[in-house]
């Protein structure tokens, strides 16, 4: 069985051409299809000519040949102006250079087309060196007392800016204020990024290869740095206000206790220990009697003395913080382990918790940032 496509019904007034089209074609036979693709002729609608885009390319074109000629004349003009005073080929080269300018402000007249006062510089500079390069061919037809030949090929330059000129008019496109002003801002922004970005993988190379190729001077340096900032760290961490101390709590006193001297200062705190209770007093006299037992003088000492001053237990406020720790430990030794400073919190009374040592690893590297690049255990 053969499939053969709908044919479109042509529209009058419409142009088309024939082009090679291909249909696929299948034939079964006994039940097994075969397919293949067979060419056949068919017509597609051609678009309306472009004339505008046919004439913006003409005059493009044009354009790029008045330039080639003006430089050319420019090199020769100028290249036959110096070739008195140096080799023919520097000469000719220096030749180039005025025709080579102007062309180059025109293209970064053509980059900042919509934004005339970013192309301004620009359009002034080649102003300039096209008045450069035509007094060059001027004075070339001078030399030769050629004075008009010379004056209608400084022409050429002006002929070839004046052409590009008219085109950059015909492609340019002034933003609103607006409109301009959000453009400059986001350039701004990607332009920061992206400089910012190559300055640290600047920076980061660098350090890389200082410390692949630096040897035993670049590590001591570093360690000398490190310490530094250290200090320094330290020296800010004690210009800082001190925090407000908390107050202790209030003692209360019974008021039927006895004044009890002060106790001499003791060392370290000890913890309260529980007197051993007495044994009862029996009265021989009065076993009926609702009197209670009277004890000894030296108990009713120690009694009083329990009531009027109790040991308060042992606080935080008693004990150092662990970040003053810390800091005292490192401004002694820069290169102390977390294991000295853990066992230095507990030396100062801190309980021993399951994440103390997590807790004085952070507070270290806090006091001493560079901590964080060595491999300090």
């Amino acid at each position: 069985m053969d499939q053969a496509p709908e044919q479109q019904a042509r529209i009058e007034g419409v142009k088309y051409r024939k082009i090679r089209l291909y249909r696929s074609v299948t034939t079964e036979i006994d039940g097994i299809p075969s397919t293949r693709r067979e060419p056949y002729d068919g017509w597609e609608p051609v678009p309306p000519r472009e004339w505008d885009e046919l004439i913006l390319r003409g005059v493009t074109g044009i354009a790029i040949t008045f330039t080639v000629i003006a430089v050319i004349g420019g090199t020769a003009s100028l290249g036959g102006l110096l070739g008195p005073l140096v080799p023919t080929v520097i000469a000719y080269g220096m030749g180039s250079v005025f025709a080579i300018a102007w062309m180059y402000c025109l293209g970064i007249e053509w980059l900042n087309r919509t934004a005339p006062g970013k192309a301004r510089p620009a359009k002034i500079g080649g102003w300039f060196f096209l008045l450069l390069s035509m007094g060059a061919v001027a004075a070339y037809g001078h030399t030769l007392n050629q004075p008009w030949a010379g004056g209608f090929g400084a022409c050429v330059d002006l002929v070839a800016k004046g052409s590009w000129w008219l085109l950059l008019r015909e492609y340019a496109v002034p933003l609103d204020a607006g409109v301009a002003h959000w453009v400059d801002e986001q350039e701004q922004r990607l332009a920061g990024r992206a400089l910012l970005a190559g300055r640290v993988r600047r920076l980061n190379r660098r350090a890389a290869y200082q410390r692949a190729v630096g040897g035993a001077e670049y590590q001591a340096a570093d360690a000398i740095l490190g310490r530094t900032e250290a200090a320094r760290s330290l020296t800010e961490a004690a210009a800082e206000p001190a925090p407000e101390p908390v107050p202790a709590p209030a003692v209360v006193i019974a008021p039927a206790a006895p004044a009890v001297p002060p106790a001499a200062p003791t060392p370290a705190p000890v913890p309260p220990v529980a007197p051993a209770a007495p044994a009862p007093v029996t009265p021989p006299a009065n076993q009926g009697s609702s009197v209670p037992p009277v004890p000894p003088a030296d108990q009713q000492h120690d009694q009083g003395a329990e009531q009027s001053t109790p040991v308060p237990p042992v606080s935080d406020i008693s004990r150092p913080a662990i970040a003053a720790i810390c800091r005292k430990e490192i401004g002694a030794d820069a290169e102390v382990t977390d294991a000295g400073l853990v066992a230095a919190v507990l030396a100062a009374g801190h309980p021993d918790k399951s994440a103390l040592a997590d807790t004085v690893r952070r507070t270290a590297q806090r006091v001493d940032p560079t901590r964080k690049n060595r491999k300090v255990s």
